[in-house]
């Protein structure tokens, strides 16, 4: 069963990451040149939520904000931004809140990799979570949140993205069963 769903989750992300690159076709080159994420971006999104968890086979939605950058002097490419947001499951499962900090660069014409590091808390079960529940047990209710982004422009302010994050206690608590979601994101920057 895991193996199968690793397999949905690798088709998922692929498909994601074909749609996003497709989609930097039709970006102009100027609105490439002119995109940037240095003032900010507010974030929608959906992902594939838990997978290969007691918890897979669900939805979440995603909001988040992207703040300003710090003003480091001239960092050419690459900027730093603190961020927060949340994952609310639609199905009942798992939702987290999270907050850290987003190292973006962007590469010519305006495609963009960020990763993120920081933590979440959930509304999760720490241990024996209720038989037939398809609850994960997380051990604790604060997790340490990564998370792994590529993203293409379509216009100056709007772009859409390809997301992996993973949600675990880094073994401070027992049992360090995560959560790890795929899926897309669409940003609108300041």
């Amino acid at each position: 069963m895991a193996q199968s769903v690793f397999n949905r989750a690798s088709v998922v992300f692929s498909a994601v990451i074909g749609v996003a690159f497709s989609a930097a076709i039709f970006a102009t080159n100027a609105s490439a040149n002119e995109f940037t994420l240095k003032n900010g971006q507010f974030r929608i999104g959906a992902a594939t939520h838990g997978i290969a968890s007691a918890e897979t086979g669900t939805v979440d939605a995603n909001i988040e904000y992207l703040m300003p950058a710090f003003d480091f002097g001239s960092t050419g490419s690459f900027t730093l931004h603190p961020q927060v947001g949340a994952n609310i499951n639609t199905q009942g499962r798992t939702s987290a809140a999270f907050a850290g900090f987003a190292g973006v660069v962007t590469l010519p014409g305006g495609l963009f990799i960020e990763a993120d590091l920081g933590g979440s808390v959930n509304n999760g079960y720490t241990s024996n979570p209720p038989s037939g529940s398809n609850r994960s047990e997380l051990g604790c209710n604060a997790l340490f949140r990564e998370a792994l982004i590529i993203g293409v422009p379509l216009s100056d302010r709007l772009s859409v993205m390809a997301m992996a994050e993973h949600m675990s206690n880094a073994n401070l608590c027992q049992p360090n069963n995560g959560i790890t979601n795929v899926g897309v994101k669409l940003g609108y920057s300041f």
